[in-house]
């Protein structure tokens, strides 16, 4: 039997939260791994294991804060689990602590035209807008990492940004006031997620 982790979540020593069904907490201090008992033996992650740790995790994120593990991270015992929650406790936490009441969000610029109308010095016009794009929404957000780039000048086309849950209006308010800003250009925004772009679990010895 092993254990399928899904992520971490604050754990306060009162009854449990609601879990999704199937999944339980295994509990260190005050954190917990919301997890699933199973063979998981090793292989290529299917369709159905995205499916399965995307409606966990947004399970989770409905009623707290919650970092996300990598899809497809499995411990061979429950002890091995817990040896790495407390080798890791203080970033854990602090990434906890970090993510509440926070949202993630993601936009993507492309271009108003079709690909095969676009010229080299176009292209870059399009970069040059992205970027103009993510410094003006990095002020409504607390935290921002960089997705993809254009290949022609190199500069970021798609965007996370860590938004503050109740500023999630203002922020996609200044997603409208740029579409309105640049009509040569389209603006996608998705969201509110969980934060999967600004977290990252160490692994290994």
């Amino acid at each position: 039997m092993s254990f399928r982790v899904f992520g971490v979540v604050m754990h306060d020593g009162q009854a449990p939260a609601t879990l999704p069904e199937g999944v339980r907490r295994i509990a260190v201090r005050d954190l917990g791994a919301v997890v699933e008992e199973g063979e998981f033996p090793a292989r290529a992650i299917e369709p159905a294991d995205v499916q399965r740790h995307g409606d966990v995790i947004a399970a989770l994120f409905a009623v707290d804060a919650v970092l996300p593990a990598p899809v497809g991270t499995v411990f061979r015992t429950e002890e091995a689990l817990q040896r790495w929650i407390e080798l890791h406790y203080v970033a854990l936490s602090d990434a906890l602590a970090w993510v509440e009441n926070r949202v993630a969000a993601r936009v993507h610029v492309t271009r108003a035209r079709p690909s095969r109308d676009i010229n080299r010095e176009a292209g870059s016009d399009h970069a040059a807008i992205a970027a103009e794009v993510a410094r003006s929404l990095r002020r409504h957000a607390v935290s921002t990492v960089g997705l993809r780039t254009e290949e022609i000048a190199g500069v970021v086309i798609t965007s996370a940004y860590l938004v503050e849950r109740e500023l999630w209006q203002e922020f996609a308010d200044a997603v409208e006031d740029e579409r309105d800003k640049h009509p040569h250009v389209k603006l996608e925004l998705s969201g509110p997620w969980p934060p999967y772009d600004f977290v990252k679990m160490q692994f290994g010895a």
